[in-house]
């Protein structure tokens, strides 16, 4: 009886049935993952515009309704779409200035974090706080927003947040307020040629126009400029804005805040191969680097967690009472070192549908929690 099982088995493998079988089925399996993967990278409903400056001309690319459309002739304003087409808005260009490192402690400042691409939650919550209208404007007055980085990866919305950002930075302005745009660790993933976390769709655009992603944002486009002229750190007063955080390294007096724009902004453009080249590169981009270093809200000893004394020590450096990071997700904004550290990122998304914690309010000295209904705003010192 074992024998024949042996027997049978053998040779039910090596026959033809079995095998055609088998190859069928790797046959369906394969068109599978090739019709998901082609799913997954497919080119967007809805994208750009980017323009880009080529010599006395202007190249406006963009996607509508799936199809790529390249234009030589700039029309302003220009209308800018989500991907579902849900939100639609218009923007004209703007000068492009470097800003400052320090401003003015004027008026009331809210600050978010880490938008990634989610249109919807970052629209949500600027109109709840009546930072923006229902037509997308600013109607913040003389106050001021403050976005502490990553825009770049993960949502399908990236240039409508980016466009948004950049046409409400002249509107407040304008009104005598001030939006403040912070680069984050993906910012500069990307612009160093990291697309890990990046949406398909952006990658598509880039191999339909035989460019690398990047290129979307050098310093010929409308974009890359903007982007590239930003700050990494931040005062508003004796507050402090930084994406991720900042080690002990950051003690070291050539690390003064201008300093650390000025090297971010040269490097920002470069590769990771030549980063290296650069000492200050290295340490900017790196783990300890303030775009990285998780060490100010996370205490595990792998991030090297940041001593309350060299706290104490950094904050006199940079003449500043609270620090304000994003980059390290809680379940709710959350203060560290008796809330002289706050970390704003949390899952935008998810905390927008359950009635969490999205940002901060801060009004005078009083700091307070901000939610999708300004309603349940809270102080918490």
């Amino acid at each position: 009886m074992d024998k024949n099982r042996k027997y049978n088995s053998k040779h039910r493998r090596n026959d033809p049935f079995w095998i055609n079988a088998l190859c069928l089925l790797l046959g369906v399996l394969a068109a599978f993952q090739q019709a998901y993967a082609q799913k997954e990278e497919a080119l967007g409903q809805y994208d750009g515009p980017y323009f880009f400056y080529e010599q006395q001309h202007i190249k406006a690319v963009c996607v509508v309704d799936g199809k790529i459309q390249v234009d030589h002739l700039l029309k302003e304003p220009f209308s800018v779409s989500t991907e579902d087409g849900q939100h639609r808005f218009e923007v004209s260009r703007h000068s492009i200035v470097t800003p400052d490192w320090s401003y003015r402690h004027k008026g009331k400042i809210m600050v978010l974090s880490d938008p990634h691409g989610d249109f919807t939650s970052f629209y949500a919550i600027l109109k709840a706080q009546k930072v923006v209208g229902a037509n997308y404007e600013w109607t913040f007055g003389k106050n001021q927003l403050v976005i502490i980085g990553d825009v770049f990866d993960r949502g399908k919305d990236v240039l409508p947040i980016f466009w948004l950002i950049y046409k409400l930075e002249n509107e407040a302005a304008k009104a005598g307020g001030h939006v403040h745009f912070l680069l984050g660790n993906h910012e500069e993933m990307l612009m160093r040629g990291n697309y890990k976390y990046t949406q398909g769709k952006y990658k598509v655009l880039a191999d339909s126009m035989n460019k690398s992603y990047r290129d979307f944002w050098a310093m010929d486009t409308e974009l890359g400029k903007w982007l590239q002229s930003k700050n990494t750190m931040e005062k508003i007063g004796d507050y402090l804005f930084v994406h991720a955080g900042l080690s002990v390294t950051m003690q070291d007096s050539k690390w003064s805040i201008p300093a650390v724009n000025d090297s971010v902004r040269r490097y920002l453009f470069h590769t990771k191969e030549e980063r290296q080249q650069s000492e200050a590169a290295s340490f900017l981009f790196g783990s300890e680097g303030p775009l990285w270093y998780r060490g100010m809200v996370v205490k595990d000893e792998k991030y090297h967690p940041l001593r309350e004394a060299d706290l104490t020590t950094i904050m006199q450096i940079y003449g500043a009472k609270q620090i304000f990071v994003g980059h390290t997700i809680f379940p709710e904004v959350s203060s560290f070192y008796g809330g002289k550290v706050y970390g704003v990122n949390v899952s935008n998304e998810s905390n927008r549908l359950k009635g969490r914690s999205r940002g901060l309010l801060i009004d005078g000295r009083k700091i307070m929690l901000i939610y999708d209904d300004i309603t349940k705003n809270k102080a918490v010192n």
